[in-house]
């Protein structure tokens, strides 16, 4: 694989970045990251990446529902147990939530979220950069630089929401800003371990897809129980 491929992957996935968060409205993700994603696609099976190594090979897919499932089961007993705790139950009261209709945070929720976030990143980063960086490294290395990379994807959407979120409440000025930015690194870098050794341990990038999907869909679908129904 030539070192080109691994240029033009990482300038795409940072356009794409730059363009989805500061640019486009949120109605245009589903079209604009599957674009993306096809393009990604025919970078990463140019420079010699499988479908296998993409981790979407046909008999791997029911192991990765299986343990996709295990996941989101665990995901959501543990955001039930937020949402009944009043210590936390908080952090669900989410202005994206009070201040957008119902029928938009379901529409979130049930399809942009899984088709846009999940399904669009764990095969951006668990498919095809994984795939790539492992050709040319040791795996170890290749999980390194993949989830790196993970964790500064999410830096501009991490500022964008300090506003909205509760947990924004608590950070102020350059440093707050400075301190949300390294924690969005290091957390969702870490969230990206996880999400990798799913995706081997499955040998399929659906498994992390539906954990993705957890992770995201559920916690919105709480903060709208919590604000709709709770009050």
């Amino acid at each position: 694989m030539h070192v080109l491929h691994i240029v033009a992957i990482l300038a795409l996935t940072g356009y794409a970045n730059i363009i989805a968060n500061q640019v486009l409205n949120p109605w245009w993700h589903i079209p604009f990251n599957l674009g993306i994603l096809g393009v990604a696609l025919a970078i990463a099976r140019h420079a010699g990446v499988t479908v296998p190594a993409l981790g979407y090979c046909r008999d791997r897919i029911r192991r990765g529902l299986g343990v996709g499932g295990i996941v989101m089961g665990v995901i959501g007993v543990g955001v039930l147990i937020g949402v009944a705790i009043p210590a936390t139950r908080e952090f669900f009261y989410d202005d994206r939530v009070i201040e957008r209709s119902t029928w938009v945070i379901v529409f979130d929720a049930l399809i942009r979220i899984p088709i846009a976030t999940a399904f669009y990143e764990e095969t951006l980063f668990r498919g095809v950069l994984f795939g790539m960086f492992v050709r040319r490294w040791a795996p170890i290395w290749a999980a390194v630089a993949t989830n790196l990379l993970f964790g500064l994807w999410h830096i501009l959407p991490t500022l964008n929401t300090l506003e909205t979120n509760p947990a924004g409440g608590m950070l102020d000025g350059f440093t707050g800003i400075a301190l949300a930015a390294i924690g969005s690194v290091i957390g969702t870098a870490a969230a990206g371990f996880g999400f990798l050794w799913l995706r081997l341990r499955a040998n399929s990038t659906v498994a992390p897809v539906m954990a993705h999907i957890a992770t995201n869909s559920f916690a919105l679908l709480a903060a709208l129980f919590v604000v709709r129904v709770l009050g």
